[in-house]
């Protein structure tokens, strides 16, 4: 959750994009089909491209809305972040950029994962009574190695451009769907081969 945090704030801070000049709408739709021609201060003769406000939603994001919201609820069922789905999705469905979709992503993650401590904050162990599902002890472990990923890693987003960011999360998320290719044909291996001492 604090790799989530750290990346949100380091998203919402360098999520300004290179700025482009402008004087009409249309020579900003080149660049993306999001973005309008519009002054940073009222009063300024200087436009930029910028992308456009929430709303109005279009019928692309109202789709994306649903999209992200189902991935997100699925990811937090199985008890992962999503937040590779989420990236991709948010790039698609709303034209974001790489940056702020890292950092729409890791919200989303941030406040799946408090949506589910409170669920569950109360929830008993089912093996161990007396004890909490939550194991508060693995915070022990995991938090140092989190906190030391977290800074690494909004390093990298802060110093990497989109292009080379967009790159290494293809990567990681070919290397994730074979692993998980890899994982799933040795369990049906196994299944099946239950499946067959008992007839």
């Amino acid at each position: 959750m604090k790799l989530s945090v750290i990346i949100a704030i380091a998203g919402i801070v360098s999520c300004a994009e290179e700025k482009v000049s402008c004087t009409t709408t249309e020579e900003c739709l080149p660049i993306n089909e999001y973005f309008l021609c519009k002054a940073e201060k009222e009063g300024d003769t200087e436009k930029f491209c910028v992308h456009k406000p929430l709303f109005p939603l279009t019928t692309r994001e109202w789709v994306g809305t649903f999209v992200f919201s189902l991935i997100m609820l699925l990811s937090n069922v199985a008890g992962i972040g999503g937040g590779g789905v989420a990236i991709p999705l948010a790039m698609y469905f709303f034209s974001l950029s790489m940056k702020p979709a890292i950092a729409v992503s890791s919200f989303s993650i941030m406040m799946s994962t408090i949506a589910r401590f409170i669920y569950n904050f109360g929830e008993k162990h089912p093996e161990k009574p007396g004890n909490t599902s939550i194991d508060y002890g693995m915070t022990n472990v995991m938090m140092p190695l989190t906190l030391l990923g977290s800074l690494v890693g909004a390093f990298f987003y802060k110093a990497l451009p989109d292009l080379v960011l967009t790159v290494i999360l293809t990567l990681l998320l070919l290397v994730l769907t074979l692993e998980s290719c890899r994982k799933y044909l040795s369990m049906r291996k196994k299944e099946n081969e239950q499946f067959a001492k008992i007839k």
